[in-house]
């Protein structure tokens, strides 16, 4: 299984490789050294790189953040990991990331996958990956959005909680009820103004818990950037490696990173 180890909200690679499967500690350890405190339970360090209580280690798997131990959680040959050492004071959960795109929508922290609705062209990129997919996305449930930003704060209940209140949710990219697309710093701890982007690609789930059914978002501050990035992640999904969100540009340049802020 692919184990990747980050920081800095996936701008510093420390650690990628295969792991076996069993315990999600036990799995990174055979990719590089992992030190734990608590009998196992808390992981401390990673390929020689400690948290200090503002910026730790976190984890997902198949882009679900984990809501238990590292030692307590199972993971098979077909699960994803990825670590990553970060600031996380305001933003103390990501719910859902994009990292390992197309899960989590074809594959859950579980291990299992559910019938997943979606909007075109994510909709191709997910039946490809063996999902059973339905047009269009629904408003709830494992779904894909693609849409305006302005669009979907009227068609999706839980996109528009999440524009309303994106510490909640776990956005670090998003767009903002009046148009603009916004990436949280979090070094400068604020979220930041993306002049350049025109869309984003984001997850979170119903509810804002790991739990809950995944949803991931391609916003555009028009319908058509929305689809014009859509369709780049699917013909590019190796955009989404090592990271929690992405902001697009019109020449879909990467123009921010969620977490890290902008891209210059």
């Amino acid at each position: 299984m692919p184990i990747a180890v980050t920081a800095d909200w996936g701008t510093v690679a420390i650690a990628d490789g295969a792991g076996t499967p069993g315990s999600v500690v036990s799995a990174t350890r055979g990719v590089t050294k992992i030190a734990t405190t608590y009998g196992g339970r808390y992981v401390s360090s990673i390929g020689g790189k400690a948290g200090d209580g503002t910026r730790d280690w976190i984890f997902w798997i198949n882009g679900i953040e984990a809501s238990v131990g590292a030692a307590d959680v199972k993971v098979s040959a077909q699960d994803s990991v990825w670590w990553d050492l970060h600031r996380w004071p305001g933003r103390v959960h990501v719910p859902a990331v994009i990292a390992s795109w197309p899960m989590p929508l074809t594959r859950g922290i579980t291990g299992q996958s559910s019938p997943v609705t979606a909007d075109a062209p994510l909709s191709t990129a997910l039946r490809k990956a063996g999902a059973n997919v339905t047009l269009p996305a629904a408003t709830s449930g494992p779904r894909a959005l693609v849409g305006g930003g302005a669009l979907l704060l009227k068609r999706d209940p839980t996109w528009r909680a999440a524009v309303t209140n994106p510490t909640a949710a776990g956005l670090t990219a998003w767009i903002d009820r009046k148009g603009h697309v916004r990436v949280w710093d979090a070094q400068a701890q604020k979220a930041r103004l993306v002049p350049n982007a025109v869309a984003v690609i984001v997850a979170t789930t119903d509810g804002f818990s790991a739990s809950d059914p995944p949803v991931v978002v391609v916003a555009g501050i028009t319908p058509e950037t929305a689809i014009a990035a859509a369709q780049y992640l699917v013909q590019h999904p190796e955009i989404t490696h090592h990271t929690t969100a992405l902001c697009l540009g019109r020449d879909n340049q990467i123009d921010c990173v969620g977490g890290v802020g902008l891209v210059q």
